[in-house]
C-alpha cells in the first residue's frame, strides 16, 4: 500500500508541531502510582506501559499488539495458558489487554480478598510471561483475521482505517495497531520475547489503583483491605523492569496535507461511506484542545443528535444514519457512545465522519460537509450556541469516568502521556472557553482548503467524476427529513441544497484503490 499511496499523491513533509511528553529522565525507583480512593468491596488495577503499535518495528508491523496478548494468554510465571484461565476463572474476573497505538494497558477487577493471588499473576504476565509457541500462533492467525475481515468486511471501519493510513503514511501510526497480515504472518514468539525485553521498561510504566487500600493522600496502605498485595505489586514492576527510560517514538514528522485529494476505496457496497480531515499539531496537553473540543462538540460530536453535522445532513435531510466531527481518533469502548480511556496520541487530526449515504447522495453530503467546515471556520460559534454547548459539556465530562475502573483509566494515561487527566482539567478549563478563543483556535488549526478525501464505494470512477468542479451534485430524491410546512423555510433549504450541490471541492487528484490491496 505504502508504494501505491505515495505514487498516487506523493508524501511531503509538515513541521513538527510542539512535542509531546519528554520521557521520563529517572527511570530508576519505584513505579509511578495513580491512586485514587474508591469505597467498596472491589479494587481496580491497571498497570499501563508506552509500548503500543507505533513502536513496532519497520517489517514487524503488529509485533506490540501481538507481544501484549500474549502476555495475558501465552502462560506467565510458569503456568501454561489453561492454568492461567482456570485461576482467573476461580478468582471470577479477567485480566484485559487494551492495545492502541501510543499504549498497552493490562487491567483488571477482584474482590479484596481476592488481590492476594490475582496480583502476582498479573505481575507474572509483566514481568515473566512464558510466549507459549501454541498461543502465540493462535493470536496470530485471530489477528490476521481482524485485519482481512474485521476491518475488510466493515465498510466504516475500512474507511476509517484507510483514511488513518493514508494521513500517517510513513509515520508511526501509518498502519493498524493489528499490523499488516504479511509482516504478522512472518512473527515468531523470539520477535515478541526480544520486544517484551525491548520496549516494557520501567520509564514507560504507569501502575493505577483506584480501591479502598488508597487513602486520601494517594498513598497505598498496607493494612487496609487488599493494601499489602498492591504494595508488593508495585514493589515486583520497581525490581522487575529493566529499569530504563521510554523512547518515545512520535512525535515525528506526518506527511504535509496540501490542497484536496480524494481516494477512492472500491468495494462492492451498497452505500459512500466517507472520512474527510488533515492532521493537525493538537493532542490533550495542547492550551487549545479545550477549545477545540468545545467546537467539535457543536459541529459533530460522536453519535449524539446536537451537532451541527447530524442536523443537517440525517436530521433534516435524512441522508444517512449520523454525520461526527474529531480532534483525535475516537475509540468507542464496546458498543456504547463512550471512548475508551488509554487509546489517546501526541500528533493527532481533524476528521470528520459521513455514515453511508446512498451511492446518488454521496457527492452532495461530502460537498455539503466541505461547505459546513468551512463555514464553521469562517465564522466560528454563535454566543447562544457556545454557551450551550460549554455548559452541556462541563457536566458531560465527569459522564465519561462513570465507574471506578473508567476513572482511573483516564488519570493513568493521563499521567503515561504527559498531559493533564482530562476528567479534573477539562470542565474549569471549558469553563473559561469564550467566543475569541473558539474562533482563533478553529482558525489555527483547520484548514479546510487542504483535505484528505476517502471514501468507500463500488465506483470509485463514478465518484471521483461526480465531485469534479462544474459538476452539480443535487440530491437525486426530495429530502428525507422532515417536511417543511414553512414556506419560506422551504424555500431557504431549496436554495441551501442547490448552493451545497454546486460547490466546489478544487480536487487536485483523485484515485481509487481495491479494499483488498489494503493492509498487507
Amino acid at each position: 500500500m505504502k508504494r501505491l499511496l505515495i505514487a498516487i499523491f506523493g508524501v511531503a513533509c509538515a513541521p513538527l508541531p510542539p512535542r509531546g511528553p519528554a520521557p521520563r529522565a529517572d527511570a530508576a525507583g519505584p513505579v509511578p502510582l495513580v491512586a485514587l480512593p474508591a469505597p467498596g468491596p472491589v479494587t481496580y488495577v491497571e498497570v499501563v506501559m508506552r509500548a503500543g503499535s507505533a513502536f513496532d518495528p519497520v517489517g514487524q508491523e503488529g509485533l506490540a499488539a501481538l507481544t501484549a496478548r500474549a502476555l495475558r494468554e501465552g502462560g506467565a510465571g510458569g503456568r501454561g495458558p489453561e492454568e492461567v484461565e482456570a485461576l482467573l476463572m476461580r478468582l471470577g474476573t479477567d485480566v484485559e489487554v487494551q492495545v492502541s497505538h501510543e499504549l498497552v494497558r493490562l487491567r483488571t477487577r477482584a474482590l479484596h480478598e481476592d488481590l492476594p493471588e490475582l496480583l502476582p499473576l498479573l505481575a507474572d504476565m509483566l514481568l515473566k510471561p512464558d510466549f507459549d509457541a501454541d498461543a502465540v500462533s493462535r493470536l496470530k492467525d485471530a489477528q490476521i483475521e481482524a485485519l482481512k475481515t474485521g476491518v475488510l468486511e466493515d465498510d466504516e471501519a475500512l474507511g476509517a482505517q484507510a483514511f488513518d493510513s493514508l494521513l500517517y503514511e510513513g509515520h508511526p501510526y501509518g498502519h493498524p495497531v493489528d499490523g499488516r497480515w504479511g509482516a504478522l504472518s512472518a512473527l515468531e514468539a523470539g520477535a515478541l520475547e526480544a520486544f517484551h525485553a525491548d520496549r516494557h521498561v520501567r520509564g514507560g510504566a504507569v501502575l493505577g489503583v483506584a480501591g479502598p487500600a488508597v487513602g486520601p493522600d494517594g498513598a497505598l496502605d498496607p493494612q487496609a483491605p487488599g493494601g499489602q498485595a498492591l504494595v508488593e505489586l508495585r514493589a515486583a514492576l520497581g525490581v522487575g523492569l529493566p529499569g530504563r527510560p521510554v523512547d518515545p517514538s512520535t512525535p515525528r514528522r506526518v506527511p504535509a496535507v496540501e490542497g484536496r485529494e480524494l481516494l477512492v476505496i472500491e468495494k462492492p457496497t451498497a452505500g459512500v461511506g466517507v472520512h474527510l480531515g488533515h492532521p493537525t499539531g493538537l493532542h490533550r496537553g495542547h492550551p487549545d484542545w479545550p477549545a477545540m473540543l468545545v467546537a467539535m462538540t457543536a459541529f459533530g460530536e460522536h453519535r449524539q443528535s446536537h451537532g451541527r453535522l447530524y442536523k443537517a445532513l440525517r436530521g433534516e435531510r435524512g441522508l444517512n444514519y449520523g454525520d461526527y466531527a474529531y480532534i483525535e481518533r475516537y475509540v468507542q469502548e464496546g458498543w456504547g457512545a463512550d471512548q475508551a480511556p488509554g487509546t489517546g496520541r501526541l500528533q493527532n487530526a481533524f476528521t470528520v465522519w459521513l455514515r453511508p449515504t446512498a451511492p446518488d447522495a454521496g457527492p452532495f453530503a461530502v460537498r455539503a460537509a466541505v461547505a459546513m467546515v468551512e463555514e464553521l471556520v469562517a465564522e466560528g460559534l454563535s454566543e447562544d450556541e457556545l454557551a450551550l454547548t460549554r455548559r452541556y459539556l462541563e457536566g458531560r465530562v465527569a459522564l465519561w469516568a462513570a465507574d471506578p475502573g473508567r476513572r482511573l483509566g483516564w488519570a493513568t494515561e493521563a499521567a503515561a502521556m504527559g498531559w493533564p487527566d482530562p476528567i479534573a482539567a477539562l470542565p474549569e478549563a471549558v469553563a473559561r472557553v469564550d467566543k475569541a478563543a473558539v474562533d482563533a483556535a478553529l482558525r489555527a488549526h483547520l484548514h479546510p482548503q487542504d483535505l484528505r478525501i476517502v471514501a468507500v464505494a463500488a465506483d470509485g470512477a463514478g465518484l471521483a467524476a461526480a465531485l469534479a468542479d462544474g459538476v452539480a451534485s443535487p440530491l437525486a430524491a426530495a429530502p428525507g427529513g422532515p417536511s417543511l410546512a414553512d414556506a419560506r423555510a422551504a424555500e431557504a433549504r431549496v436554495a441551501q441544497d442547490a448552493a451545497w450541490a454546486a460547490h466546489p471541492l478544487g480536487l487536485r487528484r483523485a484515485a481509487h484503490l481495491p479494499a483488498e490491496d489494503l493492509f498487507r
